[in-house]
């Protein structure tokens, strides 16, 4: 489960900004229990919405989370070094400073604290701390290939690390673009393997592409019966009552006729050893709305938005099965209001550990009958200085209301590209 992301001098985020999923403990606040994963004393929050002007920095802190998970995880792949891939904040002058990653989440009912330092493609630094109580303890701290490590809590770092001539321990086998985290892991450490199974949760989704991962559900659909159950149920509120797939085959030398006697001879050799390949035909079952008639018909004849939800299905139930992390870019592409509330409805129903982060453009989604204050999130973009900055509406000392939507279009959250004048918007629209 996530807690809390912070990033540094990493793409168009200049100073420290953070999203946290730490529930806010205001009595205000105290509504839509349905929204909170409770763990312990503490309530973290199922989801969380982003919201700002175009190139404000929403699409570039999924893209940090999710280059973070590539270093961690990829870090053995010696045909490509990540860490060169993080691009720090380009408008800044003096000497150049490191890029810091650093996120905080519970994985097998531990606290931990992880982080990374990069400059110039090399790792200056790596941290991770624990807190199984109360108390946060320090597991190690490495400076280039220099490490402190606790050597009673942390005794799976022993066979990696050896003593310098100075008595600073210094990391074995690692080279300067790994996470020693990710060297433990292979070896089926306790701790490092609780990082990188966290990081195996996270999923990033784009909701414009989203025929990318409909193979993803349609492949469930056809091999898991729970899942197509679970997925009608969802489906019914759109009058769907079945899906029905079938793969078809398909050679195409098979159908060429000719009198040819040599091209007959040459075709026959091709038949055998052609490759027949299949196509894949999705017909749903309908219906028709106050009636008990039923009509079936292609997916690719009803709406997008319809085509949407279904394929978002397949990782909404990989989700809440496994208690992932869902990361979303341009969440509410193709779907009206109605509906992206009624998924995110969904979401936190069948939600349990599941978490789901997403950057959206419709307003009407600041709906306290929706959301909580502190899942509503702003990135605003210094018009002087070009740096993202991250922020909740909850820290606004603002009352509860119904809607925080004509409040954002007027300009009260900073976050949105306002004209100063009608006129301005007169002026531009002559000109073109």
């Amino acid at each position: 489960m996530l807690i809390n992301f912070s990033l540094e001098n990493i793409s168009s985020f200049k100073t420290t900004q953070n999203i946290s999923m730490e529930a806010s403990n205001l009595k205000k606040d105290a509504f839509l229990n349905e929204n909170l994963i409770k763990n312990k004393d503490k309530n973290y929050v199922k989801t969380a919405v982003m919201y700002g002007a175009n190139a404000s920095g929403k699409t570039n802190l999924i893209k940090s989370i999710d280059k973070l998970k590539q270093i961690v995880l990829s870090s053995q792949d010696l045909k490509h070094n990540f860490t060169t891939d993080v691009t720090p904040f380009l408008l800044a002058v003096g000497d150049v400073q490191p890029s810091v990653f650093e996120i905080i989440f519970i994985e097998n009912d531990i606290k931990y604290r992880y982080g990374l330092a990069i400059s110039l493609g090399k790792i200056e630094e790596e941290w991770l701390y624990f807190n199984e109580n109360v108390r946060e303890t320090s597991l190690f701290y490495r400076e280039q290939q220099n490490i402190e490590f606790n050597k009673s809590s942390f005794d799976e770092a022993n066979i990696f690390v050896e003593e310098s001539s100075s008595g600073v321990g210094v990391i074995k086998r690692t080279s300067v673009h790994t996470p020693f985290v990710s060297v433990l892991a292979a070896f089926e450490s306790l701790h490092s393997t609780n990082v990188i199974n966290f990081f195996k949760k996270i999923h990033i989704l784009s909701g414009i592409k989203d025929n990318s991962f409909r193979d993803y559900t349609f492949d469930l659909i056809i091999k898991d019966s729970n899942f197509k159950k679970w997925a009608l149920e969802v489906l019914k509120d759109f009058y769907i009552e079945d899906i029905n797939i079938s793969e078809n085959p398909v050679n195409d030398i098979e159908h060429i006729k000719t009198d040819n006697e040599d091209l007959n001879n040459l075709l026959e050799s091709l038949r055998k050893v052609a490759t027949t390949t299949t196509t894949t035909t999705v017909e749903i079952i309908k219906r028709i709305p106050y009636t008990e008639d039923r009509i079936s018909f292609p997916l690719e004849l009803e709406s997008s938005g319809t085509q949407k939800i279904l394929n978002l299905l397949g990782p909404f139930y990989d989700t809440f099965q496994k208690g992932n992390i869902l990361l979303i870019d341009e969440f509410d592409s193709k779907f009206h209001t109605l509906l992206s509330k009624e998924i995110f409805k969904l979401f936190h129903r069948h939600s349990k550990k599941s978490q789901m982060i997403v950057n959206v453009q419709d307003t009407n989604l600041m709906d306290t009958n929706i959301f909580r204050r502190d899942q509503i999130w702003f990135i605003h973009k210094d018009p002087i200085e070009q740096n993202s900055q991250i922020y909740s509406l909850a820290d606004y000392k603002n009352h509860i209301k119904e809607s925080y939507s004509q409040d954002y279009l007027n300009g009260d959250f900073d976050a949105i590209p306002l004209f100063n004048s009608i006129k301005l918007v007169e002026e531009l629209m002559e000109g073109n």
